[in-house]
């Protein structure tokens, strides 16, 4: 059957061939022995049904594995207590097809194998695929069975990757929605190349050679449909990925920046190698999974998607050279605000700020300067002689002496010809005078309350001098643990 497109041509040799009957009996009497050496070995044990079934459901025929054994595991493996005894039989299974021998036919038991593992982990909750991690390394078939290097390949990259993230997105059933649009950026950057390796493993499977022998045909077609069930949400979700990315490429890291944009260049090959693989894809019923996910609509809906996200990149704005100028203006933006941040501080200058003495308070501003005397300087006023009017004032205690005792922190004296009319002066009494509120009025009072708000002033405007610089001290300590871009937003937030 010849198909023809745009770009290449396809030739698709169907070869109908049949075994012999020698080849026949040979097979079937090669799976009564090892049926009646594996009833020997586990009859009347505790785990002889999961046994029975590994061994029905991954034994060495021209079909594919039979949805009720396969069922059987996976109902033992949703309950903890059986799910490493599982692991234990699956990795034992595919040593022994191994070790038969390379013939077709033990090939297709070891695809047989791998595709009910395949089955397994993407069967139940996470609690299979996660005790799987950590024991990738005995996911191993074969070095003669090329195709199930490649198939084992794939598992692997699943199950390394589940160990890294914790999470499997070749398992999710929706087109709309994906944990990559609820996760953070950074989480983004992470999870990116997981998925695009997983990705790249599955297209570097090239099964198809295993379609023209008759003996391996069906196994072969049953695990090119798991990987198509696989690839659906995979290449979904770094499709949502790559449009974060698109996003806010120009606010990343120029590392992560320059990193991802070579991942949206080979993500832009993709599609079209995806829509090749899909013309693998077969319906028929000897080889096709039951699962829900995988019928006819669902694979026109996923091959409508490709199409447009292939059409999409081919756009100016969604172009990989058009994201590769993006993450270079973000280098070049980052690296201009490093150089000019380097240039205008310097460690000296933020050792001498932080240890720098408190801001002192500004001198009063000096007094008016009398007619004939200088009174900037304390010995002016007891040096120079005194000016006329300021004798006259000086003057007056000492004549008012004369006729009564003067009195210092009383109203000043009155003249010398009103004397005579004033009453006898009081003498003067601290405990009366100086203390009003015990007592009554006054004016010593109003001066020992002026003097309390003068010092709670002082307390308080030495209280926040403390705490300023307490916060200036804690900026700078903080400042210097930081990354050098943490570290002159902290010096623009000081300014």
């Amino acid at each position: 059957r010849l198909e023809r497109n745009d770009r290449f041509v396809v030739v698709c040799i169907e070869l109908r061939m049949t075994e012999s009957l020698k080849d026949h009996i040979k097979r079937r009497a090669g799976v009564i022995a090892e049926r009646l050496e594996l009833e020997l070995t586990v009859a009347g044990t505790e785990y002889a049904p999961l046994e029975r079934a590994v061994f029905k459901a991954t034994k060495n025929n021209t079909k594919t594995p039979k949805e009720k054994h396969v069922l059987v595991l996976n109902k033992n493996i949703a309950d903890g207590n059986y799910a490493k005894t599982v692991l234990k039989m699956l990795a034992r299974r595919l040593k022994e097809v191994g070790a038969a021998g390379t013939s077709a036919s033990n090939i297709a038991a070891g695809m047989k194998t791998l595709a009910v593992w395949h089955r397994c982990l993407n069967s139940g909750d996470s609690t299979f695929i996660a005790l799987c991690s950590q024991y990738s390394h005995v996911l191993e078939p074969p070095t003669g069975n090329a195709m199930g290097q490649m198939y084992a390949a794939y598992l692997r990259e699943v199950l390394n990757s589940y160990s890294c993230i914790k999470y499997a997105y070749h398992r999710e059933t929706s087109f709309e929605s994906s944990k990559i649009t609820k996760v953070g950026t950074l989480e983004v950057v992470d999870h990116t190349p997981i998925i695009m390796a997983q990705l790249v493993r599955i297209l570097e499977c090239d099964l198809q050679g295993g379609l023209i022998d008759v003996k391996t045909r069906n196994a072969v077609q049953y695990c090119i449909n798991m990987l198509i069930i696989d690839l659906m949400p995979l290449f979904n979700a770094l499709d949502l990925a790559m449009t974060r990315i698109k996003d806010s490429i120009g606010q990343m890291e120029p590392e992560d920046a320059e990193r991802l944009a070579a991942f949206y260049g080979k993500f832009a090959k993709m599609p079209e190698k995806i829509l090749t693989l899909l013309k693998q894809v077969s319906f028929d019923r000897d080889a096709s999974p039951p699962v829900t996910n995988f019928d006819r609509g669902t694979l026109k809906e996923f091959k409508t998607r490709v199409e447009k996200v292939n059409a999409k990149l081919k756009t100016d704005d969604h172009h990989p050279d058009t994201i590769k100028a993006l993450a270079e203006v973000a280098k070049s933006e980052y690296e201009s605000v490093v150089s000019q941040g380097i240039a205008k501080i310097s460690m000296d200058e933020v050792e001498t700020t932080q240890h720098k003495d408190p801001p002192k308070a500004a001198p009063a501003a000096p007094a008016a300067p009398a007619a004939t005397v200088s009174t900037n300087l304390l010995d002016d006023l007891f040096d120079a002689p005194p000016a006329p009017a300021a004798a006259a004032t000086i003057a007056a205690p000492a004549a008012a002496a004369k006729t009564e005792e003067w009195d210092p922190f009383g109203s000043p004296p009155a003249p010398a010809a009103a004397a005579a009319t004033m009453p006898a002066a009081k003498p003067f009494n601290p405990f009366e005078d100086d203390m009003p509120a015990m007592g009554g009025g006054g004016g010593g009072g109003a001066r020992k309350r002026q003097r309390a708000k003068e010092g709670k002033q002082v307390r308080e405007e030495a209280e926040r001098e403390r705490e300023r610089q307490g916060r200036e001290e804690r900026l700078l300590h903080s400042m210097a643990h930081l990354p050098a871009s943490a570290w002159y937003a902290g010096l623009g937030q000081r300014e």
